[in-house]
């Protein structure tokens, strides 16, 4: 009662007849309105209601009623608004032209259009403030066309549009669909003056340009030309270019803002640190970080989310510490600052556990609801961890809350499924989207190509078009990825035949996608040409070409592309030094090998790891210096990996070493004991020793341990199919004549001089049952396949996934100079093309 007890008692003898035009009471009103006027819009609310309870005498008049209504509409408190709104409707006060106004802006505001219409078209005393209102109020709420319609209709009715209703009808026209017509207002307005006179217009022609055209360079010149400009006309053109991607612009434009006069503030700072991020500006975004803590802003939590995201992204020696401090520092927590912190420890990479024990604490401790940016950002962790169990239990919490049917939810679901193996569970979450975008058809796409199902991808591409979601790089990339991985050349011609077609030829992802494939498929001229007629080649397109000609045995050519890459000025990366060493290794050019190994470091700082080292004990384990690959495994810096053990024993089977190989094959056991390659090697190595015993012995050790020889197997592309093979297959429909053609090709390379080395037979068997055994390998069936399948004009691409044997290599030199035909076979190491009865690899391999 304390505000009740500070005003008069009302003097009933003033009261007037006509509840619109009498004044209730001087003091009600003005004690009304200075409680606007000082912002305590609740406190003058409560009072209307309590008196109006109690003395039915004191209602505010219209002018009370705008005063009000208009301080609700400023401090956004809409509810009050609507509250008043309805106490107006109780007075029996008829509202004039301004107040009804005033109660379109607001219900506009507050998202409410289909009330503000309501309001308008039952308005007596349009005016050009009305149609202004309205029209806005389409603008801001998703309905440019309605308002632009409208627009029109106020110009039929004869009002002529001022500098707020150009403002609205030019920010319908943001986007692309109706930036054309944002052309014709903008004629219109340079030929009323009021560009010239009223910064709104400016802004909302900035924004024409900015967001309607992409064209920031009209943008700025709107910007330049504007006679006034303010601390938002600054803030907007900063953000247009951030937004825009031309973040270091943005930061240019802070200095010349200070010369102006103009002092960014919280929506300003926050641009410019996010563009720091994006740019890894990490010096300027400290400065901003200075600034904001100048500015007394260090509380605001706009500014903290920017500033986690920005240390986070430019974090050079200790990841996340600082973007872990500026979280820490921030006063209170919300949505948007825990997203910020879970996402940086994402992105960071390698600190996904820690992001998930984040949105543990987020959710227990921190009363805070996660948003769908935030799973967003959790299923991704998990999909980095591979671990399903708390993938799924987060999924559990995303459909609880009603957000696993959001877009970038579902994606990110897809892809977390995906990348933990589960493609059943992937394509589950695919089916349950509501809303398929192309992101979502990109991300199970992607999922089958990793998960080896390049066949079910390309299927799923089939759905992309009945679908008509269109097609990106990234999808192209994922389908050229999927024919590499078959093999399948013929997928990837078609699929390098539509991207022609759909304008993506000189997009750079995708001619390393196109680089990859031909390279992978066996073609590496095809590759070669498509690199060379590349507008702009990055570290991934030289990389490329040189890992193909690494793998095809043309060393000379890889090396030859790594100089140019050099003198061309682009610094090679961790990827193409080990093209570069493979290079070397798969020709012998052992001293090249070692000089560009020294000057991985030296030249360009790049510190070898573990597949640098492997390489180079590759390099030395073909050319048959085992004790020298020995010492140099001794003397790298950190303890060898199985890879490197691996390696060597690989070598070891070649040349023969049982001590060396025994040795390597313990480190690997030590290393990693459920890796079945070393036992199979081992073996393989003591078995072509005639050590029979010792190969009983291990493969009893394996059948113990429940591990398992991947099966050999091969493959070929015809009429734009896989055919795959095992050891003596006979399960294709043209099983029959594919033998005929073998046991002829046998006979006819025997009388070239062809001799089966039965040595390569590493089971105990009679010489006969082993030189049969040696016709029924895989890679001799895939090829006999393709001699009555594949055109006598294309080569023959044969891919195994073990590496072809030594007889096979042999009887393959024979076959190309008895058919007449050239043979591609990609292995699990190398590709080797035979061809007049040679092969690339110079039998070196």
């Amino acid at each position: 009662m304390p505000i009740l007890s500070l005003l008069p008692p009302a003097n009933l003898s003033h009261r007037s007849t006509n509840p619109s035009r009498m004044v209730k009471n001087p003091n009600f009103k003005d004690r009304l309105i200075s409680l606007s006027n000082a912002g305590q819009i609740q406190e003058a609310v409560h009072l209307i209601t309590h008196q109006h309870q109690h003395q039915h005498h004191l209602t505010p008049d219209l002018t009370t009623f705008s005063v009000l209504l208009k301080s609700c509409i400023r401090t956004r408190n809409f509810q009050l608004g609507k509250l008043l709104h309805s106490k107006l409707n109780q007075s029996g006060i008829k509202p004039d032209a301004i107040l009804l106004n005033s109660l379109i802006t607001l219900y506009s505001k507050s998202g409410d259009w289909v009330t503000a219409k309501t309001i308008f078209d039952s308005h007596p005393f349009r005016d050009l403030v009305s149609w202004s209102a309205i029209i806005s109020c389409f603008a801001h709420n998703g309905m440019e066309s309605q308002a632009l319609l409208t627009f029109v209709q106020m110009l039929l009715h004869g009002e002529y549009p001022n500098h707020f209703c150009f403002s609205a009808a030019i920010q319908a026209c943001c986007n692309p669909d109706n930036a054309p017509t944002g052309e014709a207002i903008f004629g219109f307005v340079i030929k009323t003056g009021y560009f010239q006179s009223d910064v709104c217009v400016g802004c909302a022609l900035i924004d024409l340009f900015a967001k309607g055209f992409h064209d920031l360079e009209s943008a700025k010149k709107v910007f330049d030309k504007m006679p006034h400009r303010n601390s938002v006309t600054w803030t907007l053109m900063i953000t247009r270019y951030a937004q825009l991607g031309h973040h270091e612009d943005g930061i240019e434009l802070v200095p010349s803002m200070l010369l102006c006069g103009f002092m960014p503030d919280r929506f300003t700072l926050s641009s410019v640190v996010s563009a720091c991020a994006e740019l890894g500006f990490l010096s300027v975004g400290q400065q901003m970080h200075s600034w904001v803590i100048k500015s007394g802003l260090c509380m605001d939590a706009y500014i903290g989310c920017s500033l986690v995201d920005m240390y986070a992204k430019c974090a050079t020696t200790q990841p996340m510490e600082d973007a872990r401090k500026v979280f820490q520092r921030m006063p209170n927590h919300n949505v948007m600052s825990w997203t910020a912190i879970i996402t940086g420890y994402v992105q960071s990479g390698g600190l996904d556990t820690t992001a998930i024990q984040l949105y543990c604490k987020m959710i227990t401790q921190g009363d805070v609801l996660p948003n769908h940016f935030t799973y967003s950002s959790l299923f991704k962790a998990c999909g980095s961890l591979s671990n399903l169990e708390i993938g799924k239990q987060i999924h559990n919490h995303a459909v609880k809350s009603g957000l696993a049917s959001v877009n970038c939810v579902g994606n990110s679901l897809i892809s977390m499924y995906a990348r933990s193996g589960s493609m059943e569970d992937a394509q589950k979450a695919f089916e349950i989207l509501l809303q398929k975008n192309l992101i979502s058809y990109n991300a199970i796409v992607d999922g089958y190509v990793k998960n080896t199902s390049a066949d079910e991808a390309f299927k799923m591409f089939n759905k992309f078009e009945e679908a008509q979601t269109g097609v990106d790089s990234f999808t192209f990339a994922s389908l050229l990825s999927a024919a590499a991985s078959l093999g399948a050349v013929g997928k990837g011609q078609e699929m390098h035949a539509r991207l022609v077609k759909s304008g993506f030829h000189s997009n750079q992802r995708v001619c390393n996608a196109l680089i990859s494939m031909y390279s992978r498929c066996g073609d590496i001229e095809a590759a070669a040409r498509v690199f060379n007629k590349m507008e702009e080649c990055n570290v991934i397109s030289w990389t490329s070409v040189i890992t193909g000609f690494a793998k095809h045995g043309l060393a000379k050519s890889a090396l030859k592309v790594f100089d140019q890459m050099l003198e061309a000025g682009v610094k090679p990366n961790e990827v193409t030094y080990i093209a570069v060493l493979s290079a070397c290794s798969h020709a012998g050019m052992v001293n090249e090998g070692l000089k560009h190994f020294s000057s991985m470091y030296s030249e360009h700082k790049i510190t070898p790891k573990m597949e640098h080292y492997a390489c180079v004990v590759d390099l030395l384990g073909r050319l048959g210096s085992l004790e020298k690959a020995v010492d140099f495994i001794n003397s790298m810096p950190f303890k060898a990996d199985a890879l490197v053990w691996r390696t060597l024993l690989g070598a070891c089977q070649v040349h023969g070493n049982t001590e060396l190989g025994k040795l390597s094959a313990k480190m690997i056991n030590e290393l990693d004991p459920d890796d079945p390659s070393a036992y199979i090697l081992l073996s393989n190595l003591y078995a072509s020793k005639g050590q029979w015993e010792k190969v009983v012995k291990i493969r009893k050790t394996m059948k113990e341990r429940n591990l398992v020889k991947e099966a050999g197997c091969s493959w070929i592309e015809a009429e734009n199919q896989a055919h795959k093979f095992y050891v003596g297959d006979t399960c294709h429909p043209r099983a029959h004549e594919i033998y005929k053609e073998l046991d002829q090709l046998v006979i006819d390379i025997k009388k070239l001089g062809y001799i089966p080395d039965t040595d390569f037979v590493l089971h105990e068997l009679d010489e006969k049952e082993k030189e049969q055994y040696l016709v029924q390998h895989s890679e001799k069936i895939a090829v006999a396949f393709g001699l009555i399948s594949v055109s006598k004009t294309k080569p023959i691409r044969v891919f195994k996934n073990l590496r072809v044997c030594g007889d096979c290599h042999t009887a393959m030199k024979y076959i190309s100079v008895a058919r007449g035909r050239e043979i591609v076979v990609r292995d699990s190491n190398r590709f080797h093309h035979f061809k007049n009865g040679s092969c690339s690899c110079n039998d070196y391999w």
